[in-house]
């Protein structure tokens, strides 16, 4: 049995949508747009990951 998505909707700025294309064409010509999108969202969580740790939302706010 397939793994449960959630689905996002997102707005990018025209400026984004075009370096996004530009992406796609480089680096993921044989992958969806889907396919992509999650590699970049990955790829962005694990860089955030290994940053010093971010507060939670609603800690650090004079409890």
């Amino acid at each position: 049995m397939a793994a449960e998505r959630r689905r996002y909707t997102v707005s990018v700025t025209e400026s984004m949508a075009a370096e996004l294309e530009a992406v796609k064409g480089r680096r993921y010509p044989e992958s969806t747009q889907n396919a992509m999108l999650q590699d970049l969202i990955r790829r962005g969580l694990e860089e955030l990951r290994g940053e010093t740790r971010l507060p939670e939302p609603g800690e650090g706010r004079g409890a």
